[in-house]
């Protein structure tokens, strides 16, 4: 009988051990935005600032919550130094103020962005695109010089590699690689057939819409719009699994530091999911508003989870009336 309980007690422990989300009461919501939608986050690579988006960029302390300063206009990516942005029409030096680059057309637009982890390049999508032909080009971050123009699909998402030699781009039932200095096709990570009970208008295939690699590059997260997230070895070009986590659209995933953890959220129910990379499981999930769950950010050290809601929901049940950014202890 004694043994018995010993055992009951080591189960109930280890499941109680098991990394999960914890609302932050000290730090909680302290960064609102009049904005209702905010699908933008990320830490400074030393985590002392936190970036979002809403009515423009807006820049914080990190975790103290002071207001640092705003940038008008859409953002589409912030390199990991908190030095170069770009929005909707330009690319900016946030330290010199300089405009590195911007878009010649009234109606021109860029699309996407992701920057690289060495800040070295920034990979665009634009429209019309900046080069004839080509969905993606590769830019040199400092002077906005093309290095590479690629790709003839419409392309979702974007996402460099940690050694910043090959771009990930999400695509209608597909991720694929491409060597960034040439623009060579290195591989088609294709999508396995949706399940019976997918969206309807999505029965044939998804687009994926957020993407992510490991701290050590041999993962990649994919997160797509009929609300599956997606886990890949990087160079067996194997799909290690695949969640359903609900909703619709799954926003940009991140990785923990250490490559255990996976983190994403949906903006079909607002909810945050903390996934378990080697067994592909659900260890928590919160929901964070019910009109959408924007993209989410681990901070360097691994101990927080940031993620933006829009028209959020409080921990007490309560709506707030614009955006705001909730911030999560990552707890054994």
């Amino acid at each position: 009988m004694r043994t018995l309980a010993v055992l009951l007690a080591l189960l109930t422990a280890s499941a109680e051990a098991q990394p999960h989300l914890v609302f932050d009461r000290k730090i909680g919501n302290q960064w609102p935005d009049d904005n209702r939608w905010m699908n933008f986050v990320a830490f400074r690579a030393d985590g002392q600032f936190v970036a979002a988006n809403g009515d423009g960029l807006r820049l914080w302390t990190f975790p103290d919550g002071q207001y640092v300063r705003g940038v008008a206009g859409e953002t589409l990516a912030i390199s990991a130094d908190f030095r170069y942005l770009t929005t909707e029409k330009s690319i900016l030096d946030l330290q010199s103020g300089k405009i590195v680059y911007t878009v010649s057309g009234k109606q021109d637009l860029l699309l996407s962005a992701a920057f690289s982890v060495n800040d070295e390049y920034v990979a665009v999508r634009s429209s019309p695109h900046l080069t004839k032909g080509a969905q993606i080009t590769v830019l040199k971050t400092a002077d906005a010089s093309k290095v590479s123009a690629f790709g003839t699909r419409y392309a979702a998402a974007l996402a460099f590699s940690p050694d910043n030699q090959t771009l990930a781009t999400g695509h209608w039932n597909n991720v694929t690689l491409w060597d960034v200095r040439t623009g060579a096709r290195l591989a088609l990570l294709m999508s396995p057939p949706p399940p019976s009970d997918a969206i309807s208008y999505n029965r044939d295939g998804r687009y994926i819409y957020g993407l992510a690699f490991s701290r050590d590059g041999t993962l990649l997260a994919a997160g797509s719009d009929n609300a599956e997230l997606q886990i890949w070895d990087v160079a067996a070009r194997k799909l290690l699994h695949t969640l359903k986590i609900g909703g619709s659209d799954v926003s940009n995933p991140a990785f923990s530091p250490d490559g255990k953890l996976l983190a994403a959220g949906t903006y079909g129910n607002g909810t945050v999911y903390l996934v378990d990379v080697a067994s592909g499981k659900i260890l928590s999930q919160v929901q964070v508003s019910m009109f959408g769950c924007g993209a989410v950010a681990f901070s360097p050290d691994g101990r927080y989870l940031i993620t933006p809601s829009n028209s959020g929901l409080l921990d007490n049940g309560k709506h707030t009336q614009g955006g705001t950014i909730h911030v999560f202890r990552v707890e054994n």
